[in-house]
C-alpha cells in the first residue's frame, strides 16, 4: 500500500547556460557549459578538458536496452530543470516532496582548480537553485553547493546561502590526502555550519579526488564498473575519519547526511568501528574524549540516503530506523522513478510500519520541515 513518501535525494538537470549566462563575463570562458559533441550529441564541457554525457543523469525510466551514452539537451525531462513540470512527475511517482542535489555541477569539485570560478559557478548554481525551488518552497527543498577550495570564500558564501534560506550544503564527498575531513582546517566550516543548523552532504562522485581509475592512472573507463561499485566505501573512510578524529563530538550539532551510497554497509561499519576502538584504541592517540562509543556519535549526527537497498532494509535490527532516509535520485539512470512505490512495496516487505514511514517520510519531513 503507497504511503506518503519523501525523496531525500533527487536531483535537478542545469540548463545548458546556467554558468555562462551568469558568472562575470571575463569568466564566462572558463566555466562549464553545454554543447554539442562529436560522439555524445550533446554533452557538458568543463575547464579541465571532461566531458560528460547528459545520458547518465537524465535517463530515469529509460535506460533499459541503452548501448550507448548519446542524448540531446531536449531529451531530458522537462522536470528536471523546470518546477512545474517537476511537480507533475514528481504525482506520477508518488512523491510529495523532493530534496534537490545538483547533477552536473556535482563536477565542480573535480574539474575546476581555480577557487575564485569554483565559487563564482557555486553562487550562480545556487542562485538558479533557489529561484527553481521558490515555485513550490514546501515540496521542493534545494541544497546548495559550496566548493571549498579556498575556505574563506566557502565561509562568505556559506552565511550568503544560509539568509536565503538554505539548511543543506554539498561539500567535497573525497577530498585530497592533504584535506582529510580530520584535518584541523576544517574547523571554521565545521563550527560555521553548526552554529548555522546547516547540514553537510557527501554525495557519491561529488569530490575532488578520482573515483574512476585515479590509481593507474590511465583513464575513468578501465575498470569503470569495479570502482562504481565500491565507490561509497570513499564517502565511508571520510565518515570514520571525522569519528575517531573527534569531530562530531566537538560539534555536537554539526549534522552529516551520506547520499546515494546505499546503506547495507552501515550496520556492520557500527560493528567494527566500536570493535577497532576498543580493541585497538588504548595503542593509539585517542582523539574521543567521552564515554560514547564511535556507533553513538553516528547515531547521533549521521543520516545515510539509499535508494534500493533491501540488504540494507534487512539490518534495521543493528541500524535501527532513525538514520536512514529514503531517495528516487530521480532523474538520473540509477532512478528507481517511475516506479517507486513498487519499489518500496517490495523494499519493505515484512518491515514495521513505524519504520517504514520515518525512512519514507518521517526522517526526511523532520530534517527539512516539510
Amino acid at each position: 500500500m503507497a504511503s506518503a513518501t519523501i525523496s531525500a535525494d533527487s536531483h535537478i538537470c542545469e540548463t545548458p547556460d546556467l554558468f555562462t549566462s551568469r558568472v562575470d563575463r571575463a569568466l564566462r570562458g572558463q566555466v562549464p557549459y553545454c554543447g554539442a559533441d562529436d560522439k555524445l550529441g550533446e554533452a557538458w564541457h568543463f575547464p579541465n578538458g571532461m566531458v560528460t554525457s547528459l545520458a547518465a543523469f537524465a535517463s530515469a525510466g529509460a535506460w533499459q536496452g541503452k548501448t550507448s551514452s548519446a542524448m540531446s539537451f531536449a531529451d531530458v525531462p522537462k522536470g528536471a530543470w523546470e518546477p512545474t513540470a517537476r511537480l507533475r512527475e514528481m504525482e506520477a511517482d508518488g512523491v510529495i516532496a523532493e530534496v534537490l542535489y545538483p547533477s552536473y555541477a556535482m563536477q565542480l569539485f573535480s574539474t575546476i582548480t581555480d577557487a575564485s570560478i569554483q565559487i563564482a559557478c557555486a553562487r550562480a548554481y545556487n542562485d538558479w537553485l533557489h529561484e527553481y525551488c521558490s515555485a513550490a518552497p514546501g515540496r521542493l527543498k534545494g541544497v546548495a553547493i559550496l566548493p571549498t577550495a579556498d575556505l574563506n570564500l566557502a565561509l562568505a558564501e556559506l552565511r550568503r546561502i544560509s539568509a536565503q534560506g538554505y539548511v543543506n550544503v554539498l561539500i567535497d564527498a573525497h577530498p585530497p590526502a592533504s584535506r582529510y575531513y580530520d584535518n584541523p582546517l576544517w574547523e571554521p566550516l565545521w563550527t560555521e555550519l553548526e552554529s548555522n543548523d546547516i547540514m553537510a552532504s557527501f554525495h557519491l562522485f561529488a569530490g575532488t579526488a578520482p573515483v574512476f581509475g585515479g590509481e593507474e592512472g590511465s583513464g575513468r573507463l578501465n575498470h569503470f564498473l569495479a570502482d562504481y561499485t565500491v565507490a561509497p566505501a570513499l564517502l565511508q573512510r571520510q565518515l570514520a575519519m571525522m569519528i575517531f578524529a573527534g569531530v562530531l563530538e566537538r560539534h555536537p550539532g554539526l549534522r552529516v547526511l551520506c547520499v546515494e551510497s546505499d546503506c547495507g554497509w552501515v550496520a556492520h561499519l557500527l560493528k567494527r568501528m566500536d570493535h577497532v576502538y576498543l580493541r585497538k584504541g588504548p595503542r593509539y592517540e585517542r582523539h574521543i574524549r567521552s564515554d560514547m562509543l564511535p556507533s553513538d556519535f553516528f547515531k547521533r549526527q549521521i543520516k545515510c540516503v539509499f535508494q534500493n537497498d533491501r540488504p540494507g532494509i534487512l539490518t534495521l535490527e543493528s541500524t535501527g530506523s532513525d538514520i536512514l532516509m529514503w531517495g528516487s535520485d530521480y532523474p538520473h539512470n540509477d532512478s528507481t522513478w517511475p516506479q517507486s512505490q513498487q519499489v518500496i512495496e517490495e523494499m519493505f516487505r515484512g518491515v514495521a510500519q513505524s519504520d517504514r514511514h520515518k525512512i519514507v517520510y518521517g526522517n526526511a519531513a523532520s530534517l527539512y520541515g516539510i
